[in-house]
Order: structure tokens, then sequence, then C-alpha cells
């Protein structure tokens, strides 16, 4: 009878120790499998570039992922191009273009009203250079169309003083197709210089 009740207990802990074996096994396969697909899913959205036959890798994500930082690049390119002016009609030409492809009329009212009171040409005879720092974009993009407003500082360097402005602008930005001249996606509205005053001047002697 001991020997029957033994063989028992043994079925019984052989039995457990068999069951403790499939559940570990399974675990560590789903395991392995789950494991398996998120490499499978990371792996494809790796993509790889040749360039000069080196490889780089680059990765692919959601396109909403990396819009607040494109509307902030999108606004301070706009001003590089639309404020830095340089003595050469060309130049000023070829920028305020690339510029207007980025914001709606209002860019271009503002770049008529300075072009007839000779801002431009003024510039272009002083041998003035502007150039433009921008020291921070704010946008929200809660609501739609996004807000924005720019902080940024205007240098103006002329033969006998250079000239420090502080501007801030406000502007609106709605989505659009992408597109050569706007790889960005957006297109300003409403663009508008709220302050511009000047911090800094310094005389050449």
């Amino acid at each position: 009878m001991k020997e029957l009740l033994q063989l028992e207990k043994d079925f019984q802990r052989g039995r457990a120790l068999v069951i403790a074996a499939i559940v570990c096994s399974f675990g560590i396969s789903l395991t392995a499998i789950i494991l398996a697909f998120k490499y499978t899913d990371d792996f494809s959205k790796r993509i790889y570039l040749i360039n000069r036959g080196e490889a780089i890798e680059a990765t692919c994500g959601d396109i909403t992922d990396n819009r607040p930082a494109e509307a902030r690049y999108h606004i301070a390119r706009f001003h590089e191009l639309f404020f830095t002016v340089s003595p050469d009609p060309r130049s000023i030409s070829d920028n305020m273009r690339k510029a207007l492809f980025l914001c709606d009329e209002s860019a271009q009212k503002l770049y008529n009203n300075l072009s007839e009171q000779d801002y431009y040409r003024e510039m272009v005879q002083g041998n003035v250079t502007q150039k433009i720092r921008i020291d921070s974009v704010h946008t929200d993009m809660r609501a739609y169309p996004y807000r924005a407003i720019t902080y940024a500082t205007l240098t103006q360097d002329r033969a006998t003083a250079s000239i420090e402005r502080q501007i801030i602008t406000d502007s609106e930005l709605i989505d659009i197709n992408r597109s050569e001249n706007s790889p960005n996606g957006y297109l300003m509205r409403n663009f508008h210089i709220v302050s511009s005053k000047i911090t800094n001047q310094l005389t050449h002697y």
C-alpha cells in the first residue's frame, strides 16, 4: 500500500513538473514571437541610403511626429530669406522670390511697401548688409490655423555704423502639399511685424 501511495505521489510530482515545463516553454516561445515581431517592425522602418558607396541608415516614422519642428524651421527659413539683404539687387530678388513661396500675399504687400519707400534701393546704394538671427520661434499647434510668434535680432552693417534691432513678428500657418518650393508643407498667412526697436548702435570711426 505504501508503495502505491509513493508511486501516486511520484506520478503527481512528475505531472506537475511536466505542466510547469510546458508553461515555461509556452511563455518563452510567446516572448520570442513578440520580440521577433517587434524587431521585424523596427527593422522595416529602417531605410538605407547609398552615398558614394557608403550606406547611411535613416529611420521612417509618423509624419505628424516632427510637424512642430518643421513649422519652426519653415518660419525661420522665411525670415532668413526675407530679411537677409546684401547690396546686390539680384541677391535681394532671388531671396525674395524664394521667401514669397513660403508666405501669402501679406509678405508681398510688406515687400512692396518697403520698395515704395526706397528701402532696398538705399540699402544697395549705401552698401548696407542686413542679417537676421532667429532668437526663438513660438508655435501653438493646438488650434488651426497654427499661430506663430518669432523673436529675432536684425543687424544692419554700414560703413559708418552698425545697428541692431529687436523685431517681433506674428503670423499663422496652414497645411499645404509639400513641394520643392515648400518642402515642409506649410504656408504662412497674415504675416506682420509687431514691433521693431533699436537695441544697440555702434559708430565706426
